[in-house]
C-alpha cells in the first residue's frame, strides 16, 4: 500500500526508545524525512544513526527536555529551519508519571505530571499549528492511554486524568484544524512491552498497590485476549498509517490499539 509519506517531514518526540523509536523507523521506511527529539542526546544520536544506516532516510536530531517550554519552541524552529516545513507532528514524549497512594501524592507531583504529558503536547501542537496553517495542511498524532482515561484506577489517577484531558484536547483541536486541513488524532495503546521500561512500570505499579512484581506481571497480561502486550512496532505502524494519505478522512478520534483489553463499547 502506498502511504503517500515519501519526503514528508515528520517530527517525533520521545523518539529515542520504545514507541517513539519504532514510529521513527516506520516513517523512515516509508521515505519520510524524520526529525527525532528526546532528552538523552547520546541515546538519541545512536538511534538516529542506526536508522540512517538501516533505511537510508534523512534523519535529524534535537535533544532537550520538552517539559521546558523554550525547548519545544526551539525544536519546532529547528525542524522548520532544517527541513523547510513540518507535515506531521507525533506527540509521544512523556516523563515518568507518578503512581501510588492518592492521599500521599503532592500537588507538586500532580502539576509535574500535567507538565510532562498534557502541557507538552499542548505546547508542541500550538507551535506547529501556524506552520501547518501556512502549508494548508498537516497531521498531529498524539500517543496517549485512553484505557486509563476510560477505566480509572486509584493507583494511577494522574495518568487517567491526563489521558482523559488529551482525549478532549484532540477533539477540540480537530475542530480548529479542520478549516486548514490539519487532521488531529490519537493512538492509544494499552500495555506495550518496551523492555526495561515495561519492567520498571510493573515494578512501580507493584510497589504502589502493595503487591509482588510477579503478581502484577500476571495481572497485566491476563486480560489480553492475544496473550501478550503489544510490541512497539505494532503501535508505530498504526501511528504511521494515521498520518498517511490513506487516513485522509480521519480526524478528532482516538484509535485504540490494545488487543481487545478494553472492556465495554465506546461510540
Amino acid at each position: 500500500m502506498e502511504m503517500g509519506l515519501k519526503d514528508k517531514v515528520v517530527l517525533i518526540t520521545g523518539a529515542s526508545r520504545g514507541i517513539g523509536l519504532a514510529t521513527s523507523r516506520a516513517f523512515a521506511r516509508e521515505g519520510a524525512r524524520v526529525v527525532m527529539a528526546a532528552r538523552n542526546g547520546d541515546v538519541l544520536n545512536a538511534a538516529a544513526q542506526a536508522l540512517r544506516e538501516e533505511t537510508g532516510a534523512q534523519v535529524e536530531t534535537f535533544s532537550g527536555d520538552l517539559t521546558d517550554e523554550p525547548n519545544c519552541v526551539g525544536l519546532v524552529k529547528f525542524a522548520h529551519a532544517q527541513c523547510g516545513r513540518i507535515d506531521v507532528l507525533v506527540n509521544n514524549a512523556s516523563g515518568q508519571l507518578p503512581i501510588g497512594d492518592f492521599l500521599q501524592m503532592t500537588s507538586e507531583q500532580w502539576l509535574t505530571a500535567w507538565t510532562r504529558k498534557l502541557q507538552t503536547y499542548v505546547t508542541m501542537s500550538r507551535e506547529v499549528f501556524p506552520i501547518m496553517q501556512g502549508q494548508h495542511g498537516g497531521r498531529i498524532v498524539n500517543v496517549l492511554g485512553a484505557h486509563a482515561a476510560r477505566n480509572p484506577a486509584a493507583s494511577v489517577l494522574p495518568i487517567g486524568v491526563i489521558s482523559a484531558g488529551l482525549v478532549n484536547f484532540i477533539k477540540g483541536l480537530a475542530d480548529l484544524g479542520a478549516q486548514h486541513n490539519i487532521l488531529v488524532t490519537g493512538v492509544s495503546p494499552s500495555g506495550v512491552d518496551t523492555g526495561p521500561r515495561w519492567a520498571e512500570w510493573q515494578k512501580r505499579r507493584a510497589a504502589a498497590e502493595g503487591k509482588a512484581e510477579g503478581e502484577v506481571a500476571d495481572e497485566k497480561v491476563a486480560p489480553y485476549a492475544l496473550g501478550r502486550p503489544a510490541r512497539p512496532e505494532e503501535i508505530g505502524d498504526v501511528i504511521c498509517f494515521m498520518a498517511s494519505a490513506r487516513a485522509s478522512f480521519i480526524s478528532g478520534v482516538v484509535l485504540t490499539v490494545d488487543g481487545n483489553i478494553t472492556r465495554g463499547c465506546y461510540l
